[in-house]
């Protein structure tokens, strides 16, 4: 019997290796397919997993291995929302306060009252999914527009993450209240956990810098980052606290140190995006029913109800923020985030139905779809004007535009350079000929052991120049990382065929604008 067990398991096991590369492989091709027509991309991942599953054609089922990766996938997700998402930059006055409130509570007030037309009064926790504001969609909306660094892109910003987090910790308490008393109890639990954060944040952050400065061995950072994600929801567990919730406090918790280590954020990054994340959308697609045209109109009667009640929602509370109407109320309507992986969590913790779970899922991907497209309608002609991140296989030259180029000629003053590296904020300058041909490179730590009364006299030629490391313009953004790694320089040059200096790359730059949203 025991031998049964154990083939019937490994047989699992071995299909799911086939399922999981089917998932993950179609969902990043359908991400990019709906990449190029404009579309959201981790819908085209959605409708890869409806088609796969009970949705359509079943031929992937939900077994407890693809279910435990999901887990991981949402805690995973999570956490990086925490670290990038909530609270990052943000700015709350007394107007966004009110306006966040009321961006919550009119939409509530609508929907409550469609949930319990379909006698689904009691499935609460469904309220704050459907409600909320989903920050990551947001922030990539804002971008792709070119309004995140307007005054009105901050103010939907604002308001979007304080409703996320009022949403995130309502959804928090009502997953697990089952009465009045325990209602109260949760509440104060949860207020607790925050003021936990507050305190205990240096602290962790702290015990990990220690792990760094004593242990050696490879990529000890983010195998610290990892184990302390993986222990946070194990005892989220143990205290009956959800899981995923804990990791997104945790990611808020630890932002200030992660903010500090972009290299670090940009492994998390692939570990989560590059794997637990396209696997996690497909699942929100195998966790569907049959799709039949009850489940359709009732998802479609819930988008339509969501998004009539939080675009007025958002009109109304623009006259509180003095802000443009009509994108206020497209703006806060963005869904597709943190939304869904709280409807998986309430599914996985037997608080909705799989026929409740299907039609909301439904009612968010219509949402993820229709929002972007309607705000990018408004500001038709004005798309593409803030930078996209770059990718690791991308040529150094694509970053011409990312990182222009500081050097300094042979024959300028050590004062003239000095004024560079300081407006650069740079930590050595690349030194080249009058045919920009390159010469060497002057660090900060030469300057400093110079008499600043030499400073006017001397020029770049009279100090012995260290050798600068130089890449070919057609080599890969990872290839230069490597070579940042491999030899310790602060600076790289980036040369053409003709051997003349056409880019210069800083290490620290590099990882700042590649852990850029």
């Amino acid at each position: 019997m025991a031998d049964l067990l154990i083939s019937l398991y490994m047989n699992v096991a071995v299909v799911t290796l086939l399922y999981i590369g089917i998932m993950l492989i179609l969902a990043k091709l359908a991400e990019e397919g709906f990449s190029r027509i404009g579309l959201t991309p981790f819908v085209g991942a959605v409708i890869i997993g409806i088609v796969l599953g009970n949705g359509v054609l079943g031929v992937i089922t939900v077994n407890d291995i693809v279910s435990f990766i999901t887990s991981l996938g949402i805690i995973f997700l999570l956490f990086l929302a925490g670290a990038e998402e909530i609270g990052g930059g943000l700015e709350v006055d007394g107007k966004i306060v009110w306006s966040s409130v009321f961006l919550l509570l009119l939409p509530s007030i609508f929907v409550f009252y469609v949930l319990y037309f379909l006698h689904m009064a009691e499935a609460t926790v469904l309220l704050f999914p459907l409600v909320m504001t989903s920050v990551g969609p947001l922030t990539r909306l804002l971008m792709d527009t070119g309004m995140s660094k307007s005054t009105l892109g901050r103010k939907i910003f604002y308001q979007g993450t304080t409703v996320e987090i009022i949403s995130v910790i309502l959804f928090a308490i009502f997953l697990n209240a089952v009465n009045l008393e325990s209602l109260l109890k949760i509440g104060i639990e949860i207020v607790l956990v925050f003021l936990l954060i507050l305190v205990a944040g240096p602290k962790i952050a702290r015990v990990l810098e220690t792990l760094e400065g004593y242990v050696k061995v490879r990529e000890i950072e983010l195998a610290s980052v990892v184990s302390f994600i993986l222990i946070t929801g194990y005892v989220a567990e143990v205290l009956n606290f959800n899981s995923a919730i804990a990791a997104l406090f945790l990611g808020f918790l630890l932002r200030g140190y992660l903010r500090d280590r972009p290299d670090l954020v940009e492994k998390l990054r692939g570990l989560t995006y590059g794997f637990f994340e396209p696997l996690f959308f497909v699942s929100i697609g195998l966790y569907f029913v049959r799709i039949t045209p009850l489940i359709a109109g009732i998802g479609l009667l819930l988008a339509s109800v969501v998004l009539l009640s939080k675009f007025i929602a958002g009109f109304l509370a623009s006259f509180i923020v003095k802000e443009n109407p009509i994108v206020n109320g497209l703006g806060t309507s963005t869904k597709g985030g943190v939304d869904a992986s709280l409807l998986i969590t309430a599914l996985v913790v037997h608080k909705l139905n799989y026929h409740e779970y299907s039609f909301s899922a439904l009612s968010l991907t219509v949402l993820a779809v229709a929002v972007p497209l309607l705000f990018k309608l408004k500001f038709k002609g004005k798309i593409g004007t803030d930078i996209r991140r770059p990718r690791m296989n991308e040529k150094v030259g694509s970053l011409s535009y990312l990182l222009p180029p500081l050097f300094a000629k042979k024959d300028e003053t050590l004062r003239e350079i000095i004024n560079k590296i300081t407006e650069r904020g740079a930590r050595a300058i690349v030194i080249v000929d009058d045919q920009m041909h390159l010469v060497g490179h002057i660090t900060v730590q030469q300057l400093l052991e110079i008499d600043p009364a030499q400073y006017e006299a001397l020029k770049a030629a009279d100090l012995p120049l260290n050798e600068t490391e130089s890449v070919d313009v057609d080599a890969r953004i990872i290839d230069v990382l490597r070579k940042f790694k491999s030899t310790g320089t602060a600076v790289i040059a980036v040369i053409d065929r003709d051997h003349r200096v056409i880019g210069i790359i800083y290490e620290r730059e590099l990882l700042r604008i590649l852990a850029s949203p």
